[in-house]
């Protein structure tokens, strides 16, 4: 999501997010988490939040929508680590390919970049291990 488009726009958008993911949400889960029963949990609970925070967002009467992570978003983050950098984008699982920097937001990356602002420092577990990194830009 471009932060840059009108204020109209970006709560479209986020409209239509609902609307996806109250349409999809059981697809989500069958295709993501059939048959792992904590896992279908965590990922019901964490879209069941994610709408919640957009519905949340789309009440405020503010003129701006904070610059926050959503799924659309493409966002740079710093590693603390290594002092390198990554740009990636946030989507729906069908859209995920890692070879165009395009992650899942039910990634276990893309969930906990989802609903970060800028400036935030989050801890991503990974198979090799926790990595720090600070969100430095959200488009």
């Amino acid at each position: 999501m471009n932060h840059s488009l009108p204020l109209d726009t970006l709560r479209d958008q986020l409209r239509h997010q609902l609307v996806v993911l109250g349409e999809e949400k059981q697809a989500f889960l069958d295709a993501h988490a059939p048959k792992q029963e904590s896992e279908r949990k965590q990922i019901y609970q964490f879209i069941t939040e994610y709408v919640q925070f957009v519905e949340k967002e789309l009440k405020s009467s503010d003129e701006r929508l904070p610059s926050t992570v959503f799924i659309g978003c493409e966002v740079t983050i710093s590693y603390l680590d290594d002092a390198t950098s990554d740009t990636f984008k946030i989507v729906y699982p069908h859209d995920a390919d890692p070879e165009q920097n395009n992650i899942s937001f039910l990634s276990p990356v893309g969930r906990q970049l989802l609903m970060s602002r800028i400036e935030d420092i989050i801890s991503v577990e990974t198979p090799a291990g926790a990595m720090r990194m600070r969100m430095l830009h959200i488009q």
